[in-house]
C-alpha cells in the first residue's frame, strides 16, 4: 500500500515529520556554531558576513572569509533569527525543516525516471541513518545536497521535456542556490555537461545553448564572490582555504587510504540497515565477494591493531563488506530504463549516470577532503539507493513480493536509524546540559571562566558567559578556571604546565545511549576520522565524554606563545 499512496508527496511530507520533528529540539552540534556565528555577524553587517575575527582551535583569524562555504545557509538562519526574533533550537530546527522536504521531493522526482517504485526510493533516503541524523544539524551538509536534488529533478526534466518552462526554472533555482551554498557544486555541473554531451539533449541547438548557458551562471556567482571578496580583503581569500589544506596533509597517500575505507564503512553503515544493501545487491557473484571481504577483515586487527575489541571487529566486517558489495553493485549496474508508472516520455536518462554521479563523490571524498566522514559520503546516497531499486526489481520480478520487502526495507531502515540518530540527539545534548552545570558551578564575580574546546560545549560555555582561551592567551589571571572537554578538540594553552594551574575537578558527562558517534575508546568517528574509523560504534562501559577544570596559580610569566596559525 506504502508504495502506491495516491498522494506520494503528502506521504513523504508525514514521513519526514515523523522522523524529523522528534529532534526538533537537537542541540548546537559540531559546526553548527560556525554558522549561527556567521548568521550573528550577517544581522549587524549584512553587506559583510565574514567580518568578525572568528575563533577555531585555539587560533583566531582577523576575518572568516576563507571559510569553505558561501553564506547562503548562514544568511537562511539570519533570516529566521530576524523573523522569529528567536535563538531557541526548536525555532531554528523547525525553519530547518524545507531542506530535507525539498530532497525527499526532488528524490521522488528523480527517481520516476529510473525505477517502477519511486515512493520507496525517496522513503529509504529519508530514513537512511547518514541523511535522517544530519538533517538534524544546522549545517551545510542536508541543505546542498537538497538542492542538488533540486537541481538534478529540473535537469532531467529539461532533457524530457525542454519546452516546459518549469523543468527550466528549477534547474536555476537548484543551481544558483547550491553555488551559493559551495564550491563543491562543480561536480553536478560536470556531470550533467557530461549527460548533455553524451546524449545530445535537447536536440534544439538554441536550447542547448540555453542550458550551457545556465551551467555556466554559478562559475559567474563563483568570480564575482570571489573578486569582490579580493576587493574587500586585499587577498584571494581561498589561498587560506588551499593552505589549511596543505597543512592536514589532504592528499598524504596513507590518508587518502583512510579515507577510501572510511567511505566503504560509511556506505556500509549508514545507507541502509546493512541486511537491507545485502537483500537488494546480493548476487551470485557480488555476495561471494563481498563474504571473502567479511572473512579477511580481520586480519589487520590480529596483526597490527590488536587493541579493537572483538564487537569492533565485527561491526568493522560488517560495515566494510557491506561497502564493497554496494561498490560492486554500482560499478556493475542493471540496465538503467524509465519507471513504468510515470507515463512520462520516452527520453530516459543517460546510461550510466548514476554509476558517475556515485563515483564522482567518491573521489571528491578521497582527494577534496582532510577526514573521512559521513558528512562527505551524504551526496553518494541517491544513486545508490536508486540502484539497489533497480537491483531489487531485477531480482524480485514479482511485485507483490516485491512491494512487500520494499516496505520491510523502509521500516527496518527507519527502526536502525532512528537509534543512530538518537545516539547523535544524546550526543550533542551532552554539551548543552553539562555547560549549565559547569557555569552555575564555576560563575563568580571575581573570576573568569575559560575554556579551550569545540562544537556545542563552546557554543553553550559562550552563551553562559564563559570565554575562549587562544593558544596565545596571556591574560588569565590567578583564579582564574580553565575547563577543557576531552573529546570536544581541546587545545594546548600557554597555561597547561602545572606550575600554572591545578585540576580540582574532572566532570564526566554520561549519555543514555549505547550508540556513539564521536568516541576515541569506542573508534567511532560518524563526523570525522579524526576521532576512529567506524560510522558508529556501541558503547564499551568507558567514559564518553569528560571535562578537565582547573583553577589558575599563577600568572604567565613565560615566552610569548608563538602563533603559528596554519590558515
Amino acid at each position: 500500500m506504502v508504495l502506491r499512496f495516491k498522494s506520494p508527496l503528502l506521504l513523504l511530507t508525514l514521513l519526514v515529520c515523523a522522523t524529523y520533528l522528534p529532534f526538533i529540539n537537537q542541540a548546537v552540534h559540531i559546526d553548527d556554531r560556525i554558522y549561527l556565528e556567521i548568521a550573528d555577524n550577517i544581522l549587524e553587517k549584512p553587506l559583510y558576513p565574514y567580518d568578525y575575527p572568528p575563533i577555531f582551535e585555539g587560533y583566531q583569524a582577523p576575518d572568516a572569509a576563507s571559510h569553505s562555504h558561501l553564506p547562503l545557509v548562514s544568511y537562511y538562519l539570519a533570516v529566521i533569527k530576524l523573523t522569529t526574533g528567536s535563538s531557541r533550537e526548536w525555532v531554528l530546527h523547525l525553519g530547518f525543516i524545507v531542506f530535507p522536504l525539498l530532497a525527499a521531493w526532488a528524490v521522488y522526482d528523480v527517481a520516476r525516471r529510473f525505477v517502477r517504485w519511486p515512493l520507496a526510493v525517496a522513503c529509504l533516503m529519508v530514513v537512511s541513518p547518514a541523511f535522517m541524523t544530519l538533517s538534524h544539524t544546522l549545517m551545510a551538509d542536508v541543505p546542498l545536497l537538497s538542492l542538488w536534488l533540486v537541481a538534478f529533478s529540473g535537469f532531467l526534466s529539461v532533457l524530457d521535456t525542454p519546452e516546459s518552462k518549469r523543468g527550466w526554472l528549477v534547474l536555476a533555482a537548484g543551481l544558483i542556490g547550491a553555488s551559493l551554498m559551495s564550491i563543491t557544486t562543480v561536480i553536478p555541473i560536470a556531470l550533467f555537461g557530461g549527460a548533455v554531451a553524451y546524449s545530445r539533449q535537447p536536440s534544439d541547438r538554441r536550447q542547448r545553448i540555453s542550458l550551457l548557458l545556465l551551467l555556466i551562471a554559478p562559475f559567474a556567482i563563483w568570480v564575482l564572490w570571489f573578486v569582490a571578496a579580493y576587493l574587500h580583503y586585499d587577498r584571494f581569500v581561498l589561498i587560506l582555504t588551499v593552505m589549511h589544506m596543505s597543512h592536514r596533509q589532504t592528499l598524504d597517500w596513507w590518508l587518502v587510504g583512510v579515507k577510501g575505507v572510511s567511505f566503504l564503512l560509511n556506505i556500509g553503515a549508514l545507507f541502509f540497515m546493512p541486511i537491507v544493501a545485502w537483500l537488494g545487491f546480493g548476487g551470485r557473484f557480488r555476495t561471494p565477494l563481498a563474504l571473502l571481504v567479511l572473512g579477511l577483515a580481520w586480519i589487520p586487527f590480529a596483526v597490527w591493531f590488536p587493541n579493537w575489541t572483538w564487537a569492533q571487529v565485527v561491526l568493522f566486517s560488517i560495515f566494510l563488506a557491506t561497502g564493497c558489495l554496494v561498490v560492486f553493485s554500482v560499478v556493475w549496474p542493471p540496465v538503467v530504463g524509465r519507471g513504468q508508472s510515470d507515463g512520462g516520455s520516452s527520453n530516459a536518462p543517460p546510461p550510466g549516470l548514476l554509476t558517475v554521479w556515485f563515483f564522482a563523490f567518491l573521489l571528491a571524498c578521497l582527494f577534496m577532503y582532510y577526514s573521512g566522514s559521513a558528512r562527505y559520503t551524504l551526496p553518494a546516497i541517491p544513486p545508490v539507493i536508486v540502484l539497489w531499486a533497480l537491483w531489487m526489481e531485477r531480482r524480485f520480478p514479482n511485485h507483490a513480493q516485491l512491494r512487500k520487502l520494499m516496505a520491510a526495507a523502509v521500516v527496518l531502515t527507519g527502526i536502525y536509524s532512528y537509534w543512530i540518530s538518537y545516539g547523535d540527539y544524546r550526543f550533542a545534548g551532552l554539551y548543552r546540559e553539562t555547560a549549565k552545570t559547569l557555569a552555575r558551578d564555576y560563575r563568580a564575580s571575581d573570576r573568569t571562566v575559560w575554556i579551550a574546546g569545540e562544537w556545542g560545549f563552546r557554543y553553550y560555555m559562550n552563551e553562559a558567559g564563559a570565554k575562549t582561551i587562544l593558544k596565545t592567551t596571556t591574560t588569565v589571571r590567578p583564579g582564574d578556571i580553565i575547563i577543557k572537554p576531552y573529546v570536544a578538540m581541546p587545545w594546548v594553552t600557554a597555561y597547561d604546565p602545572g606550575e600554572y594551574t591545578e585540576l580540582i575537578e574532572q566532570r564526566e558527562a554520561r549519555a543514555d545511549s549505547r550508540v556513539r558517534i564521536l568516541d576515541f575508546g569506542s573508534k567511532a568517528g560518524f563526523y570525522s576520522t579524526g576521532w576512529g574509523m567506524l560510522p558508529f560504534s556501541l558503547s564499551n562501559g568507558d567514559r564518553w565524554e569528560w571535562f578537565n577544570v582547573y583553577r589558575v596559580k599563577k600568572q604567565y610569566t613565560g615566552p610569548p606563545p608563538e602563533e603559528n596559525r596554519p590558515y
